[in-house]
């Protein structure tokens, strides 16, 4: 499934147009507003007596209106911020020359730039440097972006006119690959989880901006977070009772807003808290904007933005709005809801750079997420497609069609990587997934299923996520995951490496392949150069050629949004932890991308049985019993060492040394009448794992005599005499038997009599003349086995 299919070409041409139509309109109709609501957000944020501001810009690269790669006008840009074109990663970018006005004399002690961005040596303006008020002087700086995409930046400037420094945006759009694996790493995001206890609390969104930037509304704390390189979370934003939906603009810009109060805000130019919305109730239209900053707004909720800066958010009015809010707050339309979004605030919603919108449809036991272009909302069409799920929720279809597949009735967010592909934390399943692009197939990238917290530092897919609900995906194709932990809510981190864990494996026999996903989720393609396995134990692990795909041949390309597997095999050399690392070197920002692979070595373990006795078998006291084992290979050289025998869990003698053959045995005597555990256990040796222990359980008995008492033996009786059976029944152990005796005359049963002081006795009948066959039978007890007796009568004519 491509979603860009979805969507027939002239209304995609439809679409480039009327960005283009409404800049141009929000250019013409509201130039002098910007003026106004720029000084008066400059005013607030206490910058507009800078000692220090850029001069208007020389380049038609800079200028407020600029166009991307495929014509479409981009968004104006505030005044304080400059774009510095286009550049592929790894290429040298044009150096371009900002100029500083000084309107006080100053001494410039620091100037510094955020990571895509660098200053060349040349310009005039320099550390140290002093500078009169009214005068100026140049930097050369050039844009090295270190991910694809809208990049966003800082330049910022420290000088003795005041304690605070004067900052100025920088953007630019880099091309580069970005290559990314299923199942990679996951980790929790450090300072999210202090003191064994969740940061967060009861957060629901999260989102990443053009310098990988991680910004959080932590709705439960009332706080609006950010998570930057430094490694420290920082508060721009505090107060709000119920923070919900946030989102950043390609000038650095936040958004945020309060379902409770109905209110939208902006964290102006990394400072101070504006409010958006304003009072009003018109209808907004997409025929009649109205302007953001006049109209109330309903319950908005999740927020999403496009690369133009158009500003889509949940509200209750008609379950969806979006609105233009650069350079200011303008052309609020609220949108047409055939039912694909949610009147609630935190029902997931998003737009991708086509300005689709996606959102869940879970109702009636259908699950589903939808997709509806804008012109359909803006006009109020009832059309829409299903990207994923169905008429059944649950869990399913991992590896095949989004459109085949089952989701949970509960999703937290949806987020796109550069290439366009989908992620959605899957909440009711305790689990993160994304759909390809570019072929609409869904898998999961973290989470087993299980509730819980769980899995740092291996797979992301054997890990336990609980309640995940916020995603994001930055620059290098790492995914951001808001779950809950202990007393509050962490942030993990899913990537960018690959990790195949193959647990433990017997030494020199190869596991089956397991298979890593690669997928290209940058906006150029990327070359492959070499692949190399290397680490401690590079040997141990192989390409397996069957069930790999992935072309991996130098010069072999991977375009982006295209999916390919790579089969590994493992086959340990020795025994205990082995790893290595599978690493494509390839064209992306870091030049390689690597695979975490490990598991373990273990000996095989041997066919360990007992052969003699039989498990419930019953012995005599007084008789030794032969207790053997065999210990043999299906395949292998004939296991060596030594088998302990055990009775009662005791050591019986020393160990036995196996035979030629792999046999053992020893003869146990001196068993009392009970029942014993028999156990054995072997050794192990170089080639083989130790084994056991083993066991069965045997029974030891006394013997029983049973003797024929009457009538007495050899007695020949009177025909028509009654005869009475009588036996004793004696024990070799001395104890008296117990239980019952059984007569049979002739074959057949005549009945039975129980034991008495050691006797049993039957009344029978009268006999035929001839000679009769009596036979008794004593049945046994826990201590004596089963014994009989047999006694010929004869009755005479």
């Amino acid at each position: 499934m491509n979603y860009e299919t979805l969507q027939p070409t002239v209304v995609r041409e439809f679409h480039q147009w009327r960005r283009a139509a409404l800049m141009f309109a929000s250019c013409v109709m509201i130039a002098c507003f910007f003026t106004v609501a720029s000084n008066v957000a400059q005013s607030v944020a206490g910058r507009s007596q800078r000692a220090i501001t850029l001069d208007p810009p020389t380049g038609w690269d800079l200028q407020e209106h600029a166009f991307d790669a495929k014509g479409n006008v981009l968004p104006e840009a505030p005044a304080n911020f400059r774009r510095l074109g286009e550049v592929t990663a790894g290429e040298v970018g044009s150096v371009h020359t900002l100029t500083l006005r000084f309107s006080q004399t100053v001494v410039l002690t620091q100037i510094e730039t955020t990571r895509d961005f660098r200053v060349e040596h040349g310009g005039s303006c320099v550390k140290g440097g002093a500078y009169v008020a009214g005068t100026t002087c140049t930097l050369l700086v050039r844009f090295t972006p270190v991910g694809p995409g809208q990049r966003l930046g800082r330049l910022t400037i420290t000088h003795s006119g005041s304690v605070t420094r004067d900052s100025f945006g920088l953007g630019g759009y880099g091309y580069s690959p970005v290559i990314s694996f299923i199942p990679a790493v996951i980790n929790t995001v450090p300072g999210s989880y202090p003191s064994n206890v969740g940061l967060l609390s009861g957060a629901q969104n999260l989102t990443v901006d053009g310098g990988d930037t991680l910004w959080i509304s932590d709705t439960g704390n009332g706080l609006v977070r950010q998570f930057d390189s430094s490694a420290a979370f920082k508060t721009f934003a505090s107060g709000y009772t119920g923070v919900l939906g946030i989102a950043v603009d390609t000038f650095g810009q936040v958004y945020f807003d309060v379902p409770s109060t109905g209110k939208m805000y902006e964290i102006y130019d990394y400072g101070p808290v504006v409010q958006l919305s304003g009072s009003g109730t018109s209808g907004c239209p997409a025929s009649s904007p109205c302007t953001l900053s006049s109209e109330a707004l309903g319950t908005p909720g999740e927020m999403s933005i496009d690369p133009y800066n158009h500003l889509f958010f949940v509200d209750s009015h008609s379950g969806a709005a979006f609105s233009t809010v650069q350079p200011i707050p303008a052309n609020l339309i609220f949108l047409y809801d055939p039912f694909p979004y949610q009147q609630s605030p935190s029902a997931a919603m998003a737009v991708d750079a086509g300005d689709n919108l996606y959102s869940l449809w879970a109702n009636g036991g259908v699950c589903e997420i939808v997709q509806q272009s804008l012109y359909n909302a803006e006009n109020s069409n009832v059309s829409f497609n299903k990207i994923a799920g169905g008429h059944t929720c649950g869990f399913n279809g991992d590896g095949g069609l989004a459109g085949n597949a089952e989701i949970g009735a509960l999703v937290g967010q949806i987020a796109f990587d550069i290439a366009g592909d989908m992620y959605f934390s899957d909440t009711s399943n305790q689990r993160v997934r994304r759909i390809d692009y570019t072929t609409g197939v869904i898998r999961t990238i973290a989470g087993n299923g299980t509730a819980g917290y769980g899995g740092d530092g291996a797979k992301a897919t054997a890990a336990m996520l609980s309640g995940p609900t916020g995603v994001g995906v930055n620059s290098q194709g790492s995914v951001y995951i808001i779950s809950s932990a202990s007393s509050g809510q962490v942030i993990r981190q899913v990537g960018p490496g690959g990790y195949l864990a193959f647990g433990n494996q017997g030494k020199g026999k190869a596991t089956a392949a397991q298979l890593v996903t690669v997928t290209n989720t940058g906006n150029s393609s990327m070359t492959l150069t070499n692949v190399t396995i290397t680490g401690t134990n590079p040997a141990d692990f192989k390409i397996d050629s069957t069930t790999t795909n992935c072309v991996l041949t130098a010069g072999a390309v991977l375009s982006s949004g295209q999916t390919c597997n790579i089969g590994v095999l493992f086959t340990p050399a020795a025994v205990g932890a082995r790893k290595a690392t599978l690493t494509l070197l390839d064209n992306t920002i870091s030049g390689a991308d690597s695979v975490t692979l490990s598991g373990t070595g273990v000996l095989p373990s041997p066919v360990f049985k007992i052969t003699a006795p039989a498990n419930g078998a019953t012995f005599t006291s007084g008789t030794p019993v032969t207790f053997s084992v065999s210990v043999t290979s299906t395949s292998g050289a004939q296991p060596t060492g030594s088998v302990q025998f055990k009775v009662d869990g005791a050591n019986y003698g020393s160990a036995v040394t196996l035979s030629g053959t792999g046999t053992a045995s020893t003869s146990v005597t001196g068993l009392t009448t009970t029942t014993h555990t028999l156990a054995a256990t072997y050794s192990g040796d170089s080639n083989y794992a130790a084994a056991g222990p083993i066991s069965v359980s045997i029974t030891v008995k006394a013997a029983a005599k049973v003797t024929f008492t009457a009538p007495a033996a050899g007695a020949t009786l009177a025909n028509g005499t009654k005869v009475t059976f009588a036996v004793t029944v004696t024990s070799s152990s001395g104890t008296t038997p117990t239980g019952s005796v059984k007569f049979a005359l002739d074959g057949s049963s005549v009945g039975s009599a129980t034991i008495v002081s050691g006797r049993a006795v039957l009344k029978g009948g009268t006999l035929a003349a001839g000679v009769h066959t009596v036979v008794a039978t004593y049945s046994g007890d826990k201590s004596h086995r089963a014994s009989k007796a047999t006694e010929t009568i004869t009755v005479s004519q």
